[in-house]
Parts: C-alpha cells; structure tokens; sequence
C-alpha cells in the first residue's frame, strides 16, 4: 500500500480540466488540450493550436486525430466556438455546461484526476513557450497527481512511500526508496533546456558541500524534453514532466542503474 500525506483536494484544488473532441466522422473521443482558471480569467492551451495565432493548425490536427482528417473544419469552428466562451465566462463549470449544450460540436469538459487512459496532462501542455505554460501550483499538482499515478500502476514504482510537500516548500514532494535513501523531488517551471545541466551541477556542488549522501535530488523540468534521465551522478537526476519521463527516472533510481 503506498503511504501518502497530501492537501485535502490535491486531485481537484485548481479544478484542472481535460478538453476532448468527438469527431462527427467517427473514430474515438481524446483530449486535445487542458483548462483551468488563472488570475481570475479562464486560461486553455492545446498541442494543436497555433502560438501566435491561437488557430488551429490543420499538419497537427491530422497528427491528432488521423481518423478525423475530414473533420478539420468543424474542428476549427469549435475552437472558434469554444475560445468565445472561455472569453465571456467567469468560471470552469460554465464552459462544461456550455460543452454539454452544444452537444453537436463534440467538446468535452472533464475534470483531471491523473494520467488515466493515456490522458497524460503534462503531454497536452508541451510544445508551447514559456509564457503559455500554467503557473507553478498547477504544475506542481499536475506532477504531483502523475506520481501518485505510478506509484499505484507501474510494476516497479508500486508500493514505495509517497509524502506530497507543503504548499510553501521547495519540493513537489519526497519519496523513500526500499533501501531508505530519501528522494526529493523539485519543479522547475522556467528553466529552458539548455540551462538544465548547468542547474545540476550546482545542486551537485551543493550536496557535496553538505555531505547529503543518503538523499536523492529529483529535478522535473517542464520545458525539457528529453525522454531519457539526465542522470549527472547518483544522487542528482533530472527529468521532463510527462509521465514516461518521470517514471524513467524513478525506475532509474530503484534499479540503480550503472552510470554511463
């Protein structure tokens, strides 16, 4: 049984939504993109969507929904559709009423309780720049939610004691190994990718000073997209946020993987 301390509502306190699109032509519901409230205003991002244009970008929708090549314009009139709405409402539960009573459209609003059927959130919000990316409570639930996640499903990582760390703490949250060496687990929303091993070799020098030797440092970068760990020695590690990332790293760290 995993032992875990959490936030009450740890699953639902940002109210974190998944959209998903029912193609008319047929072919399986999936999500495409993530909603949640930000600062007051409905904020929603998808891998599909143009940057600098917020239209949709007919290569990726195709890449999306392969099934549904037919159904691009319907597609883009529902996103027309849809950031109307999110710009005229105040709060999540009207955009879901609004999805529901334009049933003819094919969007879903559903809550977000963890990578479930292959509805890996952290995969919805790559792609995007900085400035599109959630603020750092969100992710910091998102990853959190993705841990608990693997530690109930994946064969490996089943069982081990999970800790989710206060709101105002550095860390995401700790988790202990079946050797006891200690694994804490940081968020980094604004480091860039190339900036991500001079951050390891800092937290390196910083261990070392300290003697930490019976503790793991576990850095999720949300801008890096590497698939593999960046594994800088045994106690500093770094990952992406999607969940094969962090479940890389983590298997990593059980197995005790030989460094390269």
């Amino acid at each position: 049984m995993t032992a875990a301390a959490e936030r009450p509502g740890l699953a639902s306190n940002r109210h974190i939504k998944l959209l998903r699109y029912q193609p008319r032509s047929g072919g399986r519901s999936r999500p495409f993109g993530a909603i949640w409230k930000q600062e007051g205003r409905i904020r929603w991002i998808s891998p599909i969507i143009r940057e600098h244009d917020d239209a949709v970008d007919a290569k990726l929708f195709v890449d999306w929904f392969p099934e549904a090549i037919y159904d691009f314009d319907q597609f883009a009139a529902a996103v027309a559709w849809l950031q109307w709405v999110c710009s005229r409402v105040q709060e999540l539960p009207d955009v879901a009423q609004a999805c529901r009573a334009e049933e003819s459209l094919g969007l879903n609003c559903i809550q977000y309780a963890g990578p479930e059927d292959g509805a890996d959130l952290a995969a919805l919000l790559d792609g995007g720049s900085q400035a599109r990316l959630p603020d750092i409570e969100m992710l910091r639930t998102i990853v959190n939610l993705t841990l608990k996640h693997l530690l109930q499903v994946h064969p490996v990582l089943r069982g081990l004691a999970l800790e989710i760390a206060a709101a105002d703490s550095a860390e995401c949250a700790r988790l202990t190994l079946s050797d006891g060496r200690l694994v804490r687990i940081y968020l980094d929303r604004d480091t860039h990718a190339s900036q991500v091993v001079p951050q390891l070799l800092a937290e390196s020098g910083r261990r070392f000073h300290r003697r930490l030797d019976s503790e793991i440092s576990f850095f999720v970068f949300a801008q890096l997209r590497s698939a593999l760990p960046l594994r800088l020695n045994a106690s500093v590690l770094a990952t992406g946020m999607r969940q094969p990332h962090i479940a890389n790293g983590l298997v990593r760290l059980v197995w005790s993987t030989p460094l390269a």
